[in-house]
């Protein structure tokens, strides 16, 4: 008898929920109605999708009336791609809405969070809407890149070569204090941040097509193509970078190839001997190395034992002293 009535209860409690979950659906069904009649009266496309619950608003918007994200993490967008996606648009529809927040800067207009390649890919098709998640809140501008840039990051669409010039962008902007803070907010080592940003010295061209084969090409890659270009030239650095792209340069042939085109001083030259010399010590009393003065003009430091992240710390320590030292001669000059 015990066991029969447990199978009515079971069965009992099986009947509500199936009751419940008609009843969600339901609920569901006229909610969707009521926006999309909502929508026709206004003259607003509806949007396509069952999520109409969502906490966040989601309705069609005019492409018009969206703007670039001002902090937008990405800089290299495939032509490609963005065709596919087009091609993807025109037969499925749009599956996810992108997402947008508002900005004082840019009265009436939607910002993008995230989807500025579902938005290119609507406007290559003339679409006059797109849906979108509306974000109501005001975002301050390191909530605001670090939103767009941990989307990318989930999706693996952020590369090294849009940190580069986002990261350079947002510490000169002063969005972030310094490597540390910045290094913190991505959750990458400050190390890691340097080394990235130090890819600004290559050609934007050279950033871009590494960028398109972002799938093989990497930060190895990228910083041993800039040794190569600081030593060898722009001609050397081409041919080594069209070696990346083909697949033909390991990590390792570039490494060589960087040594190979560090200066070296000619059989025979004359030996010019320096006017004054600053001699480093370690911390115990050891020889660090030293800094040499030349009458041609030429200064010289050389340090020993600093490699890997401590070397890449004090090139890029090195490189903000000597652009701060150049501005303050710069500007003694113009007085």
């Amino acid at each position: 008898m015990a066991k029969l009535n447990l199978t009515s209860r079971v069965r009992a409690g099986m009947a509500l929920e199936r009751q419940s979950a008609e009843a969600r659906l339901q609920k569901n069904a006229v909610a969707e109605i009521a926006l999309r009649d909502a929508a026709t009266v206004v003259g607003v496309p509806p949007f396509h999708g069952d999520d109409v619950a969502t906490r966040v608003p989601r309705q069609k918007i005019k492409i018009a009336d969206t703007v670039s994200n001002p902090y937008n993490p990405r800089t290299f967008y495939s032509a490609e791609t963005i065709d596919g996606l087009a091609r993807s648009l025109e037969v499925d529809g749009q599956l996810e809405p992108i997402k947008v927040t508002r900005l004082s800067e840019y009265p009436g207009k939607w910002v993008i969070i995230d989807g500025e390649r579902r938005v290119r890919a609507a406007k290559s098709r003339g679409a006059e809407y797109i849906d979108a998640e509306l974000h109501e809140e005001r975002l301050e501008n390191k909530a605001l890149y670090l939103r767009a840039y941990k989307a990318n990051k989930e999706r693996d669409a952020q590369t090294v070569f849009d940190d580069a010039i986002a990261w350079s962008r947002l510490l000169e902007q002063g969005i972030y204090r310094d490597y540390s803070e910045l290094a913190a907010a991505v959750n990458e080592a400050p190390t890691h941040v340097n080394k990235v940003i130090l890819l600004n010295s290559l050609p934007p061209s050279f950033l871009s097509r590494m960028a398109q084969s972002s799938d093989t090409v990497g930060l190895a890659h990228a910083y041993n193509l800039k040794l190569i270009l600081e030593r060898g030239g722009q001609v050397v650095a081409e041919h080594w970078l069209q070696e990346i792209l083909e697949g033909r340069a390991s990590v390792r042939r570039l490494e060589q190839a960087a040594s190979a085109e560090a200066p070296t001083r000619r059989a025979g030259s004359r030996r010019v001997h320096y006017q004054s010399r600053v001699q480093f010590k370690r911390r115990d009393g050891g020889p660090l190395g030293e800094l040499k003065l030349f009458a041609d003009g030429r200064t010289e430091l050389s340090l020993q034992g600093v490699d890997g992240e401590s070397q890449q710390m004090l090139a890029e320590r090195m490189k903000q002293l000597i652009e701060s030292w150049t501005r303050e001669l710069d500007g003694e000059a113009s007085v």
